[in-house]
């Protein structure tokens, strides 16, 4: 199984974010998966991504990555959605971060896929937390590119 290229199509990979704010960037992201075939309802796992209080700034790593996740019976499978931001978001209250916060992620994921879900969100961290495959997946210029470079950081 191709953990990361299946939870994460290609046309849910954004490269060029426009928002600049952090609410505006989950609505950019989440835009496309309104025609997802694994989200049953768009609206309650619009709503469950945009109120968890979970969702956090990942620091410590050499370019800063924001995370909205929510276990929702609104998705089928394992859901995930990223977006690139050029110059980084302004996050307002989030003082003393190591760099801006270029990458985005989104994950939704029904109950039952637990261990699919923590290994996805592993390989990402991973593969954020170093410098060189960062600045790969920084530099990528197709979406494909991003999805192979993930995957590769999740071992698959």
């Amino acid at each position: 199984m191709r953990l990361i290229a299946d939870a994460l199509r290609t046309g849910n990979v954004h490269l060029s974010l426009r928002s600049r704010g952090p609410a505006d960037a989950l609505e950019e992201i989440l835009r496309d998966l309104r025609s997802d075939d694994r989200v049953r309802d768009w609206e309650r796992l619009h709503d469950s991504l945009v109120a968890n209080t979970a969702s956090d700034v990942l620091r410590g790593i050499p370019s800063a990555m924001f995370l909205h996740h929510s276990r929702t019976s609104s998705v089928t499978d394992l859901v995930l959605a990223a977006g690139r931001h050029p110059e980084g978001l302004d996050l307002p209250g989030e003082a003393g971060l190591a760099a801006p916060v270029r990458l985005v992620f989104v994950a939704a994921i029904p109950e039952a896929l637990n261990s699919e879900y923590l290994r996805a969100l592993g390989g990402i961290a991973r593969i954020c937390g170093d410098p060189g495959s960062l600045g790969e997946l920084l530099a990528a210029d197709s979406p494909e590119t991003f999805v192979s470079l993930l995957e590769r950081g999740c071992g698959s």
